[in-house]
Parts: C-alpha cells; structure tokens; sequence
C-alpha cells in the first residue's frame, strides 16, 4: 500500500518539499523566532497559538505550482497536525504571489524567503 501526499489546493500527487520552518516561543502564546531550514533566522514577534513542545512545519510545492505546508505542533504531550491558521495564512499568501509564475521553482530562494518574511511583517505585534 502506498500513501502518497497530495497537494492541498489542487490533490496533484507530485509535490516538493521546498524546506522547513521552525517556530521560536516565548511560552506567552507569542512567536519570537521563525527559522527555515535550520538556517535562515527571521525574528518577528507574532501571535502563535502553540507552545513551542516540538513543532515543525514542511513547506511544499507541488507540480502545478501550489505550495502548501504540513503542520505538526505540540502542546502538552499531543501533537496537533495541519490546525496551525499562521502556516494557513501563509500558504494563502505564497500562492497569491506567485499565482502568476511562468517557471516554477522547487527549492527555497531568496525571493521566496523574502517573501515569507513579508507576510510575518504583516503579522508582526506592535
């Protein structure tokens, strides 16, 4: 049997996984860090809704140019999958931006990077 990841917009079976995003905490129901790929740090103090107990975002791209991210986020001991609205939003957002791409791209560049810190800025608490 096999299981394969569908795209969430659009169930293409051909997906990419592009990277990962970590999310920082201050235990105060507040996002302090976000780091993709263990290495791209973007300090923006948000609203998240998980303590940060283990929790990791997979961000993909699938072949008609939809990303989408699995979410895996821990709070006291459960671990809850795809309920985080902040990758939501995101998701959302990243797909607006490049809705109009001729040529896809499957890795994290820095136009994307950049991107996904505009979005946070949006989001950023004052």
């Amino acid at each position: 049997m096999n299981n394969i990841l569908y795209c969430s917009v659009c169930d293409h079976d051909y997906a990419h996984l592009i990277g990962t995003i970590e999310v920082i905490d201050n235990d105060e129901n507040q996002a302090v860090e976000f780091m993709i790929n263990s290495k791209y740090s973007i300090a923006i103090k948000t609203k998240y809704e998980y303590r940060s107990q283990g929790n990791i975002h997979l961000l993909f791209r699938c072949e008609e140019g939809h990303f989408f991210i699995k979410s895996f986020d821990g709070h006291k001991g459960n671990i809850f999958m795809d309920e985080n609205t902040l990758m939501d939003e995101l998701t959302s957002y990243l797909n607006d931006v490049y809705q109009n791409e001729k040529d896809l791209f499957f890795t994290l560049n820095y136009d994307l990077l950049g991107n996904i810190e505009k979005f946070l800025k949006t989001q950023k608490i004052y």
